[in-house]
């Protein structure tokens, strides 16, 4: 048995999301392979929050982004570690086309780009707080128990800035 959302959103049988994420009412119904699990159509909104700041390098270049009122694109690239040209271009233009980042341009030599959160962005900060409260505390926790080795991260808040 799957737990299947009333859109159909949920049939997996390796893929389990708890059904108080979705507002959605939730049965129970025998398993079937069902498209639709990330499709555009569904009106979950947690698939919804994760289609658009999911991925391995948006929450980073947001949290990036919240140091500062506005942060160059090279700047931007070396804060987020590891991440490529393509990459990080892509992605800032996703978050700009879904209204999170804007970006300015300025028409001089050597060409200037600066990119800073919109008011909706902003509106992100307090969730990307607790998530990063609730990771550090994870780590932690793992640490402990023996399951992992950490080794920094490229995320710590600056000493002019803390998180807490």
């Amino acid at each position: 048995m799957v737990y299947t959302c009333s859109k159909n959103i949920f049939a997996s049988t390796h893929i389990f999301l708890p059904y108080f994420f979705c507002e959605l009412s939730m049965t129970k119904s025998p398993s079937s392979p069902i498209s639709g699990l990330y499709d555009d159509k569904t009106e979950c909104p947690i698939l919804h929050v994760f289609r658009r700041i999911g991925g391995k390098w948006k929450l980073p270049i947001l949290w990036h982004l919240a140091d500062q009122e506005t942060v160059r694109y090279n700047e931007l690239k070396r804060s987020v570690r590891g991440v490529t040209n393509m990459m990080l271009t892509k992605c800032l233009r996703e978050l700009e086309d879904f209204g999170l980042v804007i970006r300015q341009q300025y028409n001089e030599v050597p060409p200037r780009v600066e990119y800073s959160l919109t008011n909706r962005g902003k509106t992100l900060l307090p969730a990307l707080e607790q998530l990063y409260a609730w990771g550090r505390e994870q780590l932690e926790y793992e640490k402990k128990a023996g399951l992992l080795v950490g080794s920094g991260c490229a995320c710590q808040p600056t000493a002019t800035q803390p998180r807490d």
